[in-house]
């Protein structure tokens, strides 16, 4: 697979910054209506990535957020420019700002923001979007440092968002770059603090790659896994939070140990959250897709069920529709991630998540989810 399922992530945060610009919309949304079914203890949500590249469907994944549970991911990669010292931030910046905290305070949806600084295009293994001025500049170097602890803090005061990441899949970065893995850490234990006093009851996180966590991803860079990393982080990590997309490491849902995700309770007693997850409806690019859409259901189930039983407060898919633009482009490992397919029409397992974003959700008290 190589570097390929690295660069979506660069890809899905530089389509989400160029879309945001667009108005989001108002009206409230249908996730607090009828409801039906045992309580559910975890919220759902899903990611603003658009089926198509146009305003409209930026605007529409927050509809779609909306009626089909309590939260939307907005996962994105820092403007540098705006935030090193002496800067101003743009005229694009703050109506993006404006226009998706309109879109989640009128549909009533909990925000989980991602701030995504690495470079998914070249493998995670340097900064993405730096100006030209601070090409090649890493994690040891103050002006990046202060960029990220300045846009921290922004979104921090500006969203106040429920969740926030400050940083995506880092152990993806730790392979490709061990020595400036160290002052990241560093970094993140200053912009944790940061953005608490800012916004105190925001949950602070870093998310890793779950399959590349524990060395099962089919890449050139296998190795042992790496739970030290998440050890190393929990002091100051509210919710140990993951990605998770077992269809590039298992052939079938039903492969996937039973002890999958309980085993991270081993390596820290924090609230397990899925930051993001999915499971392709067909086997596709690069022939590393072992999907299909009664699979994406077993997974689905699979997930709903480790949900609760584990005491998560939220869980996240990550695209709620395939995206239509992923064919032949290096995304396509998500050409069929969707629970709906990019003309809309159901997928068997968007009748199984919408049923269970019916359920009423009671949050548990020692979730954090509330």
């Amino acid at each position: 697979m190589g570097d390929t399922f690295s660069r979506r992530m660069a890809i899905a945060a530089a389509i989400c910054a160029a879309l945001a610009l667009s108005a989001c919309g108002n009206g409230s949304g249908t996730h607090g209506g009828a409801t039906s079914g045992p309580e559910r203890s975890f919220m759902m949500g899903i990611s603003t990535l658009p089926r198509e590249l146009n305003g409209k469907s930026y605007s529409d994944t927050f509809e779609l957020a909306a009626k089909t549970g309590e939260m939307v991911l907005i996962q994105r990669t820092p403007p540098w420019a705006d935030f090193v010292p002496g800067a101003d931030i743009s005229e694009g910046t703050a109506k993006t700002t404006a226009s998706e905290r309109d879109a989640v305070d009128s549909k009533h949806l909990r925000l989980f923001f991602a701030i995504d600084p690495t470079d998914g295009a070249t493998g995670r293994d340097r900064l993405a979007g730096l100006p030209s001025s601070m090409t090649g500049k890493d994690f040891s170097d103050g002006d990046v440092r202060s960029a990220f602890l300045t846009y921290a803090h922004y979104v921090a005061i500006n969203y106040h968002p429920a969740y926030m990441a400050l940083g995506v899949e880092m152990n993806l970065y730790s392979q490709k770059n061990k020595a400036d893995f160290d002052n990241f850490e560093s970094l993140y234990f200053e912009a944790y603090d940061r953005v608490k006093e800012a916004s105190p009851d925001t949950q602070v996180t870093v998310t890793w790659q779950y399959e590349d966590l524990q060395g099962r991803l089919p890449t050139e860079d296998q190795h042992f896994p790496a739970w030290q990393l998440v050890k190393a982080f929990d002091a100051k990590m509210d919710v140990a939070a993951i990605s998770t997309y077992p269809s590039f490491a298992f052939a079938k849902s039903n492969d996937i140990p039973s002890n999958y995700y309980s085993q991270l309770r081993g390596f820290t007693e924090k609230p397990i959250v899925i930051a993001e997850m999915g499971y392709s409806s067909a086997s596709g690019a690069q022939g590393i897709n072992n999907g299909s859409e009664a699979e994406q259901s077993a997974f689905l189930t699979r997930a709903l069920v480790e949900a609760q039983n584990l005491g998560m407060p939220f869980v996240i898919w990550f695209a709620g529709w395939d995206p239509a633009y992923a064919k032949d482009t290096p995304f396509s490992v998500f050409q069929h991630i969707g629970l709906l397919r990019d003309d809309g029409s159901e997928k068997p397992a968007w009748a199984l998540w919408a049923a269970a974003a019916r359920r009423p959700y009671v949050a548990r008290s020692a979730a954090g989810g509330g």
